[in-house]
């Protein structure tokens, strides 16, 4: 009973944290639309920043997971190329088949504006839960792209994080799911071959 009101109140936090700018989401809010009281929440979270901090670490976990697959069938390989890095920034955002494709929607866009208005704290709970994976992408990125400084490759990698969830939580996605399997996989696609090309690009002279 305890877990299924933990969720529900993340659920709740969740929709309405993907939707509100960062002081939007009030506590009451989000306890009406759990149908809890604020007691509880601050009983499972302690706080607002608390439940924030939960609602985005549960939204990170099945991607975080999805990517670390990915990364293991790379690390080692000497012949990587752009393409197989740009999907280790696109894929793991698609939810899995048994996932529920309307709450991985909210999930991703909730991402997006955490981000877009909180990326230090994002950076900080990736760092503390999923530590070993940034680990692994600078293995993986030193081994592809040999030819870039570490500093290139660390603002690309950002860059790629940004463009790929932005462009997967946002009306682009929307009107491809609207119109179905064939037009999502193409927008896929074309976002793998377009980070890609801005992964694999000739440094700008200085």
């Amino acid at each position: 009973m305890a877990r299924d009101t933990r969720e529900r109140i993340l659920d709740a936090a969740t929709r309405l944290f993907a939707v509100s700018d960062s002081t939007g989401a009030s506590l009451r809010a989000i306890a009406r639309a759990a149908g809890v009281n604020s007691a509880l929440i601050h009983y499972h979270f302690g706080s607002r920043e608390g439940l924030f901090e939960a609602a985005i670490l549960r939204a990170l976990q099945p991607i975080q997971q999805r990517r670390r697959s990915q990364l293991e069938t790379l690390r080692g390989q000497s012949d990587l190329t752009g393409d197989d890095l740009a999907r280790l920034f696109v894929l793991p955002l698609l939810p899995d088949p048994d996932q529920d494709p309307d709450r991985a929607a909210i999930e991703l866009r909730l991402l997006a504006r955490a981000f877009s208005d909180h990326c230090a704290l994002v950076q900080d709970l990736t760092l503390k839960h999923f530590g070993s994976l940034l680990y692994g992408f600078a293995d993986v990125l030193g081994t592809a792209l040999t030819t870039l400084p570490v500093d290139v490759k660390q603002r690309r990698m950002r860059l790629c994080v940004l463009t790929a969830i932005e462009t997967l939580s946002g009306p682009e996605r929307e009107q491809a799911r609207a119109e179905g399997p064939e037009a999502e996989r193409a927008l896929v696609r074309e976002l793998i071959v377009f980070l890609a090309g801005a992964l694999e690009a000739p440094r700008p002279e200085d």
